[in-house]
């Protein structure tokens, strides 16, 4: 592949500039000879800086011209080290013993001024080789530009399958007509064409929903054991992690035999015969029937996996590259449309078919004009595809590369850093803002923040789909539920890797060792002394080290790597963190939670340019050095979860330059508002507690007097904080009585509305959190002074009960989020319709032509969503604006239509772009009033995995129900009133292996349905399944015409009521597996106007022992009843109808050991039945005035001496209907 590292040029010399001048203009003392050498480097740079863009045009097709930028380029990574040394000489944490080793510096300055005079020369050298290229000079500006974040663009994953249908039904009828045990099908194609998609279709395809499934990313490292351990795993769903061969074997043949499974191997790149080889012979173990699908580049590969005829991916035509290119640069928006047509056909075709490369060369002609969309179609890089095999699996789009070199000089090398994290993997976006800060290659400048440019590079990164959003389920298990995963695909990263060539080690590859340009490294043993794995250790600035979770991080592993800016321990277990540490003194992130020791060692102070520390969840911590403070360019410090810590050192106060200070769950430092006091640099700060802390632990106390100091505060989280920061007695409960408060009224109101006068002063706070301090009575006017506050979180203040008015006028606050505030008068909440109310978000419709308010959801991403009244809704675009499948915190959504109400756009429409986060888990739709369901809810299960609970309430058009049965952890469903839906059946299965976890139905309000047929065929062997194989609970309300046939579902719990029909149900004699005798040990029947005797259900549950019988006039029975009731040990029945008495067959019930009377007035045979129930052993009677006064007088409790009577009080009526 040609690499065009060379494009990286411009960037590091830009970077190596603004630190020269950085040095100059900080008026650090130097000689003056070294000042001078500097002066000079830096006009020497500006004047190669000139013709740099042509000189990268040309490298692409002149490897002389490339050599010599890489020399260029490697002359200034030398050039930044030296200047970096001298800075770490100079500071003032270094001068601090000036006078004892004052010998020593003049010397160091000596050295310093020889070192760089000896590069500069070198560098005239390099430099004054340009002039023999004949570059021509660049006199435009070199601003960066960027596209405006919030233009919308095409969802990745709709681009990627633009075209692919009929692949899909030719695959689909591959694998279905071969009838051989195993089949192996390899799909094989140029990469980014869309193999995994397609196979991504062909695992979740409801053909395959009886299989066990299995998904396995291969990779280039192809290691045998790997794939054995991971097919084990995902079968039994245990972590198997097995290292002999045979072993893998032998469990493998016992936990597949006679399985049906479908194996997924993604991404193959292994070509050796023998080990291929062996993967079919592992693939063949345990028999059964296997259906293989191995997606590769590689045509050989495919030809020799294959049992059937390989699947080639040809490229997408031309016209849906088209397609592709104008949804990404919103080609329709455009007054110049009809003019950039033509030369948009031409660039389409020139992307080779391959959906990734077209959508990346959209995304980049969005914010172009005509003359560079020209320019755009003539580049040489198109020309590189003559010169290159297309066919080589590593060949990387022309477009691709085209795409990179637009973009602006350090928005490359922030791409390019990206190839120093291994393929597949999730990056976490403030690391990678924070390891680009780091290495120098984003500096705030007037209008940005550092923090503010880094997200401006992510969003274009992501709008050009260098960087996608990652699925991978690691978010809840490794990171904080806020973490913001991103991944590359496969052919994003080979052009990175292309672009860093041999600058990046990646050790994982058996045998790479790091030559002498490498810069990056990514180890996968931080035991090893790292001249093992690299010749220049000393060069090397980022190092990371992979899956080392069971390694113990030893010194050597790093120690060398003199100039070493970023260091990630985070996969390796840090039982100690090394004292070596403390020679890294260019050192600027450190990424090391979860350390194990008590103490850090007292030599990380000594790395005076640290900016980033991270010791997150370092539980066993007991204190920070005391010389702290001499890290004097830390800025972002995260100590959360560190509870063990219980005081801070005197030098904290000294790190006047902190920006991010994370003390979460730090539940017994003291000193913290004294620290604070000088911190006015923070813009992020984090005291939460997440639980209560004891009454005497009050560590912030004395917060309110210096909170106001933070003036450049944007982020505040006091969540459980009010107990730390106020004197409350443990003994003060909170009154149950209206108008309540837990601490006495003026002193909790005083105080924090004292507290928020303090806070109110903050003039730049964005993000407020005060959740669950249910101390906190109201919140005063003056919150409405924080003009720029865009998100306020009272989530569970239950004490809450006043908002101030002063909030209607705050035109920045776009979320409030009221969860939990259950004292609070919701009539005051209508007011606020300005920003998100959350979690429940009511739409308004905008005046005249104005939008709904819809769009404020933009920035809303809770845990919890409730939208209502969407009918206000005014335009697909509004609901299109807010990315609802990007908000991925959200884990419960409830979308909701008002009845009958007019709406703006059809619900069909709205419903299609409403696509919830693939994190939900419960989901709620109600009042949708259309026949069909879009796309995504007919394949929900692809969309919603996780998806636990869903309830579909009032869907009166709807006829037909979406195949809610192939959700794979679904546990609860309910229907109700959807009037036009007439029968449940197979069509709602969506396939085999249908509601496998389904333990709650509820079906109510069903008055059109008449039949449910309890069965489905399953397989190819047309074998009968029940359509609910676990189900636990069953409720049937209001449902009269229901019919169940043929069979009984099994659940121990059923709920009958006004539904008559199903009463009269009699079980079939159909061979239906796992249904041969019912489960069913409970049932409640209410409102039923049909005679007990006729209640055929009854003779079908032989294992019933509870029956609740409310409102059922006619309880007249039958011997054949009876006798079906003949295991009956708890029996409840009330009638709030008047019925006078009851019926005398109830003596015959002679396993009855619990026997329940509510709402009777008279006795009347009574005694009689009493005295037939040798085995009862309690009693209750509630609203029977008679029968408790019969019972209670002395000469009938000896009649009942062999019961223990419980007499009832009397509940009132409404609270027995909440029964």
């Amino acid at each position: 592949m040609t690499e065009i590292g060379g494009m990286l040029a411009s960037a590091v010399l830009k970077v190596v500039t603004q630190q020269i001048g950085s040095v100059i203009g900080s008026q650090v003392r130097m000689q003056r000879n070294f000042s001078d050498d500097l002066e000079k480097l830096r006009m020497l740079l500006e004047s190669v800086e000139a013709v740099l863009k042509d000189a990268e045009r040309r490298s692409i097709k002149d490897a002389a011209v490339r050599l010599w930028l890489e020399r260029l380029k490697n002359s200034m990574y030398d050039i930044s080290n030296v200047i970096d040394e001298f800075e770490a000489n100079t500071k003032p944490a270094a001068r601090k013993f000036a006078i004892m080793v004052s010998c020593h510096t003049v010397v160091s300055k000596i050295t310093m001024a020889n070192k760089m005079k000896k590069m500069t020369e070198q560098l005239e050298t390099i430099t004054s080789q340009h002039r023999s290229f004949s570059f021509t000079t660049d006199i435009r500006s070199n601003v960066q530009r960027f596209v405006d974040v919030r233009e919308t663009s095409s969802n990745v994953e709709e681009a990627l399958i633009v075209g692919r249908i009929e692949e899909k039904h030719k695959i689909m009828a591959s694998l279905c007509k071969s009838m051989a045990q195993e089949i192996i099908l390899p799909i094989y194609g140029i990469g980014g064409i869309g193999k995994t998609t397609l196979a991504q279709w062909v695992f979740n395809c409801s053909h395959f929903k009886d299989y066990c499934k299995v998904w396995i990313y291969v990779s280039q490292k192809f290691d045998l054991n790997k794939i054995g351990n991971s097919i084990l795993s995902q079968i039994s769903e245990e972590q198997i992690q097995m290292t002999e061969r045979q072993m893998i074997n032998n469990r493998l043949g016992k936990l597949l035999a006679g399985k049906k499974i479908l194996i997924i191997l993604d991404d193959l790149w292994e070509k050796d015969p023998s080990q291929l080889a062996d993967l079919q012979c592992m693939l063949k173990v345990g028999g059964g029937h296997k259906v293989v699908v191995v997606t590769t580049r590689d045509e050989e590969i495919a030809m020799k996996m294959c049992t059937v005829e390989p699947f080639k991916m040809e490229p997408l035509t031309n016209d849906l590259c088209w397609t592709i290119v104008k949804q990404k640069c919103a080609f329709e928006f455009r007054a110049d449309k009809e003019r950039l047509e033509l030369i948009g056909r031409e660039i389409a075709k020139k992307c080779g078919g391959v959906a990734l490369a077209a959508q990346s060369i959209g995304y980049m002609l969005q914010s172009m004009t005509y003359d560079e969309w020209r320019l755009v179609k003539n580049s040489d890089i198109w020309n590189i595809l003559a010169a290159e095999d297309a066919s080589s699996p590593h060949h990387v789009p022309a477009s691709l590369k085209l795409s990179y070199s637009s973009m602006p000089p350090l928005l490359k090398l922030c791409f390019a850093y990206c190839a120093t994290f291994p393929k597949g993997h999730s990056i976490v976006k403030d690391d990678l803002i924070h390891q680009w800060s780091s290495l120098g290659f984003i500096k705030p400048v007037n209008i940005f923040s550092t923090r503010q440019l880094g997200e401006n590079y992510v969003s274009h990164l992501l709008g050009m789909s260098f960087l996608q959003y990652s699925k991978s389920d690691l978010t809840g298990r490794l990171h904080d539920k806020d973490v913001t995963l991103f991944t590359m695909h496969d052919l994003v990263h080979d052009l990175a890797r292309s672009i860093m060539a041999n600058e990046v080690l990646d050790a994982s590859k058996n045998g790479s060792i790091g030559g002498s340009s490498c810069l990056y490294a990514m180890l996968t043993d931080c035991s090893k002394p790292l001249n093992l794995s690299v010749i220049s250790p000393a060069k090397i600035r980022t190092l990371r080290f992979l899956d080392c979770g069971k390694i113990v991080v030893c010194g050597a592993a790093f120690s060398s790597a003199k100039y070493l800016r970023v260091l990630d321990l985070s996969e390796c277990s840090i039982q100690k963190l090394p004292h070596s540490i403390g020679r890294l003194k260019y050192l600027r992130y450190l990424n090391a939670p979860r350390m194990q020791d008590q103490m850090i060692p007292k030599c990380i102070t000594k790395l005076s340019k640290l900016n980033y520390l991270n010791l997150r969840g370092s539980s066993k911590l007991l204190a920070l050095p005391e010389s702290m403070g001499n890290i004097e360019d830390l800025l972002h410090l995260d100590l959360s979860g560190c509870w063990r810590i219980e005081k801070l050192p005197k030098s904290f106060v000294e790190l006047t330059s902190l920006v991010h200070l994370d003390l979460s769950q730090c539940y017994m430092v003291d000193g913290i508002p004294e620290a604070l006091r000088v911190f006015t640099k923070l813009q992020y700060l984090n005291l939460s507690l997440r639980y209560w802390i004891q009454a005497d632990r009050q560590h912030l106390r004395g917060l309110p007097e210096v909170i106001g100091n933070l003036t450049k505060l944007r982020y505040l989280n006091l969540s459980w904080c009010m107990r730390a920061i106020f004197a409350v007695p443990s003994t003060d409960k909170i009154n149950s009585s209206p108008g309540r408060c837990s601490i006495s009224e003026n002193s909790s109101t005083d105080q924090t509305d004292s507290f928020m006068d303090h806070i109110s002063t903050l003039s730049n706070l964005e993000h407020l959190d005060l959740s669950e301090n249910i101390y906190l009575v109201s919140i005063p006017e003056c919150v409405g002074s924080l003009r720029k506050l865009h998100t306020l979180d009272l989530s569970g203040c239950d004490e809450l009960a006043r908002l101030p008015d002063s909030m209607v006028e705050m035109d920045s606050l776009k979320i409030l989020n009221v969860k939990g505030c259950h004292e609070l008068d919701n009539s005051i909440l209508f007011r606020f319709n300005l920003f998100a109310l959350l979690p429940h978000f009511v739409v308004h419709a905008g005046d005249g032509e104005s939008s709904s308010n819809f769009v404020l959801l933009q920035h809303a991403n809770p845990d919890e969503l409730q939208i209502s009244r969407i009918e206000n809704v005014k335009s697909t675009e509004e609901v299109q604006s807010i990315k609802l499948v990007e908000k991925q915190r959200i884990v419960e959504l409830k979308l909701e239509w008002t009845a009958y109400a007019e709406k703006f756009v059809d619900d069909l429409e709205v419903l299609g772009e409403l696509v919830p986060p693939s994190t939900l888990k419960k989901f709620e739709i109600q009042g949708y009033n259309c026949v069909d369901f879009p796309a995504w809810v007919l394949d929900i299960s692809h969309y919603l995995p996780n998806l636990v609970s869903i309830m579909m309430v009032h869907l009166p058009k709807c006829n037909n129900l979406p195949p809610l049965g192939q959700l794979p952890n679904l546990q609860s469903l309910v229907l109700e009133r959807m009037h036009n839906i007439m029968k449940i059946d197979e069509g709602f299965t969506g396939g085999a292996r249908a509601f496998l976890r389904l333990e709650r139905l509820e079906l109510t309000g069903m008055e059109g349905l008449e039949e449910w047929t309890t069965i489905y065929s399953s397989g190819e062997d047309g074998t009968n399944k029940l359509m609910f194989p676990n189900l636990e609970i069953l409720r049937i309300r209001d449902c009269p015409k229901l019919r169940l046939k043929p069979c009984l579902p099994r659940a121990a719990y059923w709920v009958i009521w006004n539904s008559d029909n199903v009463l009269l149900t009699q079980g079939e004699s159909v061979t239906c597996t796992s249904a041969s005798s019912s489960p069913v040990t409970t049932l409640d029947v209410g409102s039923c106007e049909l005679p007990l005797h006729q209640w055929r259900l009854l003779h079908h549950l032989p294992a019933l022992c509870k029956l609740t019988i409310s409102d059922c006039n006619d309880l007249t029975s039958s011997s054949d009843i009876i006798r079906a009731l003949s295991s009956l040990q708890s029996l409840h029945i009330s009638s709030w109808r008047s019925m006078a008495s009851l019926p005398l067959w109830l003596g015959e019930l002679n396993s009855l050991k619990k026997f329940e009377i509510w709402g009777f007035k008279g006795i009347g045979a009574f005694l009689e039945i009493i005295q037939q129930l040798t085995n009862l052993k309690e009693l209750q009677t509630v609203f029977c005035p008679e029968l408790k006064q019969w019972c209670e007088s002395k000469e009938n409790k000896l009649k009942l001496a062999h019961i223990k009577e419980t007499v009832g009080p009397s509940p009132t009526h409404s609270s027995y209907a909440e029964c």
